[in-house]
């Protein structure tokens, strides 16, 4: 660790520095000129007013991003435009404009846009999710997505229910004393992923991999990491969360998602699973159909903590048109599926937990056409099936043997999150207790 007024600490004073100077300058030189053009065809695009030379990077500071971005689309519109830097970017904040963007027309949108950090990660744009769409990448994707059906087709199921298991035997472990589960789940998740692409692993290969993956998913979110790309020069300035970022990019993607659900929810899962599953056996993804609650509470989750609320960006590789607006070839498209989940015009109440919107309040299955959590089109996530399956039968097994409870009566976690690109909740505890022993405790 450095010491105080060491040569780390006056690099990352003068970064600061700089950055409060430029940003003077700036607000300047936008008093002076009176903001800042777009190019022609991106002009008829609603979107709030740019500074010369980094456009609309400070509107990236905001905490909660993509609540910002949903914000600015009640000003703007759904579809708005931001310009970083050089560089033009298109905000989608509804589900009928993702869908129209990435089904109706996949192929204008499919590609990736460049960038130091993307490039970085993926060594050039070499891999799956951050290359662009080539031949070449579209072989690579035919050839996963097949070895992925295989596997599906084969002992994925197995393996899941294996890591469901083992959790479990985990939580009787833990003995009704409060804990934070949070590494328990993301443990559990980083363990199907690799026994899926490597193989039985043991589980001190599987904490490295999975601590390295968090530092890649908690460094890519950083603001720091980020404006890297907009302003490329910033490379050369002291990176704490780019250096992170260097240490650990040799390993790969985690899918890590936890909502604590509330106490008649438990207990209606709880009472569905042991009409239908019972304690002699465990459940198995084919029960879901048969444990519509369960289904419905898992779908909800998926709404409010969708596995990364801003999905990766897309590029338009071809000029094209969205809505009516025309969209330039190389312009930067995000989608923001905080802003389709939230959407006000489609969902009731959307900032409310109810897994009752895909039952008796959705007949005819509309609230389902409206959620998106994977993306969709030509790149959606390859790990849906995965995802989903893990997911079910994490709430499934837990839920079964388990009742949630609080590490004190009334003491309930805070769970508003923090929103970046992925969604991070606050740290807290809860006590596993099995039911039968709830049941004794109430009589």
């Amino acid at each position: 660790m450095h010491q105080d007024g060491g040569p780390c600490t006056h690099l990352k004073m003068l970064t600061a520095a700089l950055l409060v100077l430029l940003l003077l300058v700036l607000a300047l030189l936008t008093k002076r000129h009176g903001g800042f053009s777009f190019p022609k065809n991106l002009g008829r695009l609603p979107g709030p007013r740019a500074l010369p030379f980094v456009g609309n990077l400070l509107h990236l500071f905001h905490p909660d991003l993509p609540i910002h971005f949903h914000d600015l689309a009640r000003q703007y519109g759904s579809i708005f435009r931001l310009r970083l830097g050089s560089k033009d970017m298109v905000v989608l904040n509804s589900t009928d404009l993702i869908r129209e963007a990435l089904l109706r027309k996949w192929s204008d949108f499919a590609g990736r846009p460049h960038g130091f950090v993307a490039d970085l990660v993926s060594l050039g744009g070499k891999d799956l999710s951050l290359g662009n769409y080539t031949p070449t990448w579209r072989l690579q994707r035919k050839m996963a997505h097949v070895a992925f059906q295989r596997c599906l087709r084969g002992n994925m199921e197995q393996i899941v229910q294996s890591q469901a298991r083992q959790l479990c035997k985990a939580f009787h472990g833990y003995g009704g004393k409060p804990v934070d589960l949070a590494k328990d789940f993301s443990l559990q998740a980083c363990g199907v992923i690799c026994s899926v692409l490597f193989g039985p692993l043991d589980n001190f290969t599987i904490e490295k991999l999975h601590d390295c993956i968090y530092k890649i998913m908690e460094n890519w979110g950083a603001i720091s990491v980020q404006v890297v790309d907009a302003l490329p020069f910033l490379k050369v300035f002291p990176n704490a969360n780019l250096r992170h970022l260097l240490s650990c990019i040799k390993s790969r993607d985690a899918l890590v998602q936890h909502v604590m659900k509330k106490h008649q929810i438990q207990e209606r899962i709880h009472e569905e699973l042991m009409a239908v599953v019972g304690t002699s056996r465990d459940p198995t993804y084919s029960d879901r159909e048969h444990l519509p609650f369960l289904n419905a509470t898992i779908l909800e989750t998926l709404r409010l903590r969708p596995s990364a609320v801003l999905a990766l960006p897309h590029m338009t590789i071809r000029d094209t048109s969205l809505s009516g607006f025309s969209i330039p070839k190389g312009t930067t498209v995000i989608t923001n599926l905080y802003g389709a989940h939230h959407d006000e015009s489609k969902w009731h109440h959307p900032l409310e937990f109810r897994p009752e919107r895909f039952l008796e309040e959705d007949p005819s299955g509309e609230a389902q056409r409206q959620l998106i959590p994977f993306g969709c089109g030509a790149r959606v996530c390859l790990g849906e099936t995965l995802g989903r399956m893990e997911a079910f039968h994490v709430l499934a097994h837990t839920l079964r043997d388990f009742q949630i409870l609080p590490p004190s009566p009334g003491d309930l976690p805070d769970l508003r999150g923090f929103y970046r690109f992925i969604v991070h909740c606050k740290p807290f505890r809860v006590r596993l207790v099995p039911w039968a022993a709830v049941s004794e405790l109430a009589k």
